[in-house]
C-alpha cells in the first residue's frame, strides 16, 4: 500500500508536469500572438486561467464576450412647463440597437421630473433641424426630483422588431399576446438645470447646464439578476480617468457603475462604464494603447469618430477585486481607494473600446417670459444615429485584440 510520503511526491511531480506543460502552451500562445493572431493567443490563455482556476477549487466562470452595437437610433420627446415657480417636465426615448449577432435591442423608456425655476429675462424660439431661429435674453437655474421607468425587448431580427415597436404605439397593450418585455428598469433621483442665453440678430451665445445625481436599478425577467446602477458622478469619472490616465481630445465625459446581483442576493459583477466626445483627428485613450498598440491603431482608423465608449466588466467573485470594491463604497471620493480600484480594474477586467459616428439633429419651440417668477413652456423632438466604426476587446490578463465580428457585421 503507498504510503502517503509517496502520494505526496507523485503529487509534486504531477504539479511540476502541469506546470511544464503549461509554460510551453503559454510560450506557443506568446508566438502565436507575436504573428498577429491575439484572438487565438486569448482563447488559449483563457482557457489556461480557466483550468488552473478549477485545478485549485476556485470559482470560475466562463468568460463572456458579449455583442457590439453596430448601429442605434435614438428617438426622443421632451416636453416641459414652467408656472410661477413650478416647473414640470417629461420625456420619452426609444431606442433601438442593431447588434453584433443580428438581434434588435429595443429600450423604451419615461422620465417625469417635478421641481422649482425661476429666472429673469425672456425668450421666443424656434428649432429646425438643429438650427436656432429667434431671439431671447434669458437666465434661469432650478432644481428637481426625477421619477424614471422602462422596458428592454430583444429581438431576433428588424421584423420582429417592427412588430414589437407597431404594438407599443398602441393605446392599450393586450394583457395577452403583447410583446414580453427581456428587462424592467425603474430610476429616480436630483437634477439641477440652468441657463444664461443671448440671442439676437447679431450676436448669439448661451451657456446651458444640466446635473444630475440618477440611481436605479433593471431586473433580468429570465435570469431574475438586478442590476443597481449607481449614481456614481464625480466618483465614477475619477476612477474611468484614474484608470485610462486622464483620455485627451474628450469633451462631455459621463461615466457610472452598476452591481449585478444574483437571484439570491449575492454580487456577481461590477461593471464600469464611459463615454465623452472626440475633437477631429484625436487620438483616443492613450493609456489603452496596450500590447503592440492595437486599440490606438484600432481608434486611429477613423478621425472622423465622434464618440467613444468604454466597458470595463470585472467578477466581484474574486476576492482581490471584492476588497478593492468595498473600500471604493466605503469612500468613494478616497484617492487610494479609487486608485486600487482602477488598477484592479486595468489587471484583472475584460475590457471593451469602441467609437462611433453620431449623427443629431432636433426640432422644436421654446418660449417664456420671467422676472423672478417663470411663464413658459419647450417642446423639443431630438434624433440620434449612431453608427460602429471601430471596436478592440481585451480579456483579462490578455492582449488587444480587434473586434472584426462587431466591425464587419
Amino acid at each position: 500500500m503507498p504510503s502517503p510520503r509517496s502520494d505526496h511526491g507523485q503529487a509534486t511531480l504531477d504539479y511540476v508536469a502541469l506546470i511544464g506543460v503549461l509554460a510551453v502552451l503559454i510560450g506557443a500562445a506568446a508566438a502565436v500572438a507575436g504573428g498577429g493572431a491575439a484572438s487565438i493567443a486569448n482563447a488559449v490563455l483563457g482557457q489556461l486561467r480557466r483550468a488552473l482556476c478549477i485545478v485549485s477549487g476556485g470559482s470560475c466562470p466562463a468568460e463572456r464576450r458579449l455583442p457590439c452595437v453596430v448601429a442605434g437610433d435614438r428617438d426622443a420627446m421632451h416636453t416641459a412647463v414652467s408656472i410661477v415657480i413650478v416647473r414640470l417636465d417629461q420625456d420619452r426615448a426609444v431606442l433601438r440597437e442593431r447588434l453584433s449577432d443580428g438581434k434588435v435591442r429595443l429600450t423604451v423608456t419615461s422620465r417625469f421630473a417635478a421641481g422649482v425655476e425661476g429666472g429673469v429675462g425672456a425668450r421666443a424660439q424656434v428649432k429646425l433641424k438643429g438650427r436656432t431661429i429667434g431671439s431671447g435674453r434669458e437666465a434661469r437655474g432650478g432644481v428637481e426630483g426625477v421619477l424614471g421607468w422602462g422596458e428592454v425587448f430583444v429581438a431576433r431580427d428588424d421584423r420582429e422588431a417592427d412588430e414589437i415597436v407597431r404594438m407599443l404605439r398602441r393605446p392599450r397593450l393586450p394583457v395577452v399576446g403583447g410583446p414580453r418585455p427581456r428587462e424592467v428598469l425603474v430610476e429616480g433621483g436630483i437634477r439641477a438645470l440652468g441657463r444664461i442665453g443671448i440671442n439676437a440678430r447679431d450676436v448669439g451665445a448661451s451657456l446651458d447646464g444640466v446635473a444630475e445625481g440618477i440611481a436605479g436599478a433593471r431586473r433580468d425577467m429570465r435570469s431574475g439578476d438586478v442590476t443597481i446602477m449607481l449614481g456614481a458622478s464625480g466618483s465614477g469619472w475619477a476612477l474611468a480617468s484614474s484608470m485610462l490616465s486622464a483620455p485627451s481630445g474628450s469633451s462631455d465625459g459621463q461615466a457610472g457603475l452598476a452591481l449585478t446581483l444574483d437571484r439570491h442576493g449575492r454580487p456577481t459583477e461590477l461593471t464600469l462604464t464611459a463615454s465623452g466626445t472626440l475633437a477631429a483627428g484625436e487620438m483616443l485613450l492613450p493609456a489603452l494603447t496596450g500590447p503592440r498598440g492595437m486599440a490606438a491603431q484600432a481608434f486611429a482608423a477613423d478621425i472622423r469618430a465622434r464618440r467613444w465608449e468604454l466597458g470595463a466588466r470585472v467578477d466581484l467573485r474574486d476576492p482581490d477585486v471584492a476588497a478593492a470594491w468595498t473600500a471604493f463604497r466605503r469612500d468613494a471620493s478616497n484617492p487610494a481607494a479609487i486608485g486600487a480600484l482602477a488598477a484592479r480594474l486595468r489587471e484583472r477586467a475584460h475590457l471593451d473600446v469602441r467609437s462611433y459616428a453620431l449623427r443629431s439633429d432636433s426640432s422644436g419651440v421654446a418660449g417664456g417670459v420671467a422676472f423672478g417668477l417663470k411663464l413658459g413652456g419647450e417642446l423639443e423632438r431630438a434624433r440620434d444615429h449612431t453608427r460602429l466604426l471601430t471596436a478592440a476587446t481585451r480579456p483579462p490578463g490578455g492582449l488587444w485584440e480587434q473586434r472584426i465580428d462587431c466591425v464587419g457585421a
